[in-house]
């Protein structure tokens, strides 16, 4: 029985569009839709399909697809767009004041809240057997944190750092937690924002009890598994600047995940590809099925804004120049008309970006119609994470240098150089750079930055945006605020 026949879904904007008149504010509001109350899940089917729409709120939405993992490398220095292209152009150039607002996004994560807390708090029971229950609640509340982090790492700044800005008062808002199910139209109250500290409290919250839920669960990472929960753990915990936690957090989601780091250079160069690597490093991974999409792949998919369809993101030679030879990494970089995969024109002006016209092809339609399965987690951030915050939980960069040797071992990159351990900056400065060799095009590079108060750089190294500036932060904008008047604006707009 299809989740439709079980459910149905009515829209919270509807009493919204009553008391606001605006009927231009549609796609503004959150969260879109809610679940008659008469009709809460009671069978297993509605159950499994409720699962399988919450996993599907990210493969579907492009805020969880290019938007993802795309935009943090257009707005900083490591794609720029191929001459005569225009896709994240206005990214590249922060041009007309948008700042960031090309890689925010706020419904499309409540979409995934709702869901999970659905999940979480609309299921009775004894619909499914303990186990699957127990499971299935882990696995949303490890998408509810998921979603949240992706909300508020974007429209706040990090933790420790409210006092960046150009501003006079520290700036704290973080974004709406919603941790309850919306059975009717009833529920859907307008709310401000909560403080970063309280949304990141509910983050670690939802994790620690996922961990719980999960534990032991580890073998198939097309869901969310207790190893992903530790990676998340680890990454929330280094964002917040918690550095014991986040080393004991990558610790775990290596040691659960039962995954080691590819370490040929053939591994590592198709570890990307689903018909041969097949993602080996990933802790998460939602599959695409190209069979079943709807063709908006074809339009708006990562691989087609940088290697199978448009080429109109491709590596900077900032970001080229970072591998030294030999560096297996190097193998995801390829000729733009070796990687393009449709029958366009042959790309030009791809050596404009690059001098070897590389794309980078971490995204390259190899399942077909330019579908990929997105992998929202590695194994290798965590080695990376460990590294980081073991240097800054003892204030020295030697106790860090072990699992970025490991790292850099497996993909035959060299040794980790004196210079960057001469004091904790230098250190912090390669582990930016091991960053942007491992992760490029992994949505990581602008909020690394960001959360490290780092200026924005062009490829030439000239500052596009300085870490002070307000833009930084997007803006909520009129649609969501004329629709919920307790949201206060980032500031500056």
């Amino acid at each position: 029985m299809k989740l439709s026949n079980l459910i149905k879904f009515t829209a919270v904007i509807a009493l919204l569009f009553a008391y606001t008149g605006c009927n231009d504010m549609l796609e503004n509001v959150e969260p879109s839709t809610s679940v008659s109350g008469e009709q809460v899940l009671t069978t297993a089917d509605g159950v499994e399909g409720l699962r399988a729409s919450m996993y599907g709120k990210i493969h579907g939405s492009f805020a969880y697809q290019t938007e993802y993992f795309v935009g943090p490398s257009a707005f900083t220095d490591e794609t720029r767009n191929r001459p005569g292209s225009t896709r994240y152009q206005a990214l590249n150039q922060a041009v007309q004041n948008v700042g960031t607002a090309h890689i925010a996004s706020w419904n499309a994560h409540y979409e995934v809240i709702q869901d999970a807390n659905l999940m979480i708090g609309a299921v009775e029971p004894d619909v499914l057997p303990a186990a699957t229950y127990d499971r299935y609640r882990g696995e949303a509340l490890a998408l509810r944190a998921f979603a949240m982090h992706n909300l508020v790492k974007v429209f706040g700044y990090d933790p420790g750092n409210f006092s960046q800005g150009e501003i006079e008062d520290p700036w704290e808002e973080g974004v709406i937690v919603r941790t309850e199910p919306v059975l009717d139209v009833t529920d859907a109250d307008l709310r401000p924002r909560s403080s970063v500290t309280e949304v990141y409290n509910q983050i670690i919250t939802d994790l620690t009890d996922a961990k719980a839920l999960l534990s032991g669960i580890n073998s198939d990472n097309r869901y969310a598994t207790e190893a992903f929960v530790d990676g998340m753990l680890a990454r929330v915990h280094l964002y917040a600047g918690n550095w014991g936690d986040a080393v004991t957090s990558a610790q775990n989601a290596i040691t659960n995940s039962g995954r080691s780091l590819e370490n040929t250079d053939d591994g590592v160069a198709e570890m990307f590809n689903e018909n041969t690597g097949g993602h080996p490093e990933a802790l998460f991974k939602v599959v695409v099925d190209p069979s079943t999409e709807n063709g908006d792949w074809n339009n708006d998919g990562p691989g087609t804004y940088t290697s199978t369809g448009f080429l109109a993101q491709l590596p900077t030679q900032f970001l080229i120049d970072k591998y030294e030879a030999g560096d297996y990494r190097l193998g995801w970089y390829r000729d733009c008309v070796e990687a393009q995969r449709i029958a366009l024109n042959q790309p030009t002006g791809c050596d404009a970006v690059n001098d070897n016209g590389f794309s980078l092809v971490k995204f390259n339609g190899d399942k077909g119609n330019h579908v990929d399965d997105l992998p929202f987690m590695r194994l290798a951030e965590m080695y990376l994470i460990w590294a980081e915050a073991a240097a800054k939980d003892v204030d020295s960069p030697a106790a860090g240098v072990a699992p970025l040797q490991d790292l850099l071992d497996a993909r035959n990159g060299g040794t980790v150089p004196a210079t960057a351990l001469t004091d904790m900056t230098a250190f912090e400065d390669f582990i930016l750079d091991e960053r942007m060799r491992e992760l490029a095009l992994e949505g990581h590079r602008f909020y690394d930055l960001k959360r490290l108060q780092r200026d924005i750089r062009n490829p030439d190294g000239s500052i596009k945006m300085r870490a002070e500036n307000y833009r930084i932060l997007p803006q909520l904008g009129s649609g969501l605020r004329n629709v919920n008047e307790l949201l206060v604006e980032n500031p500056g707009y």
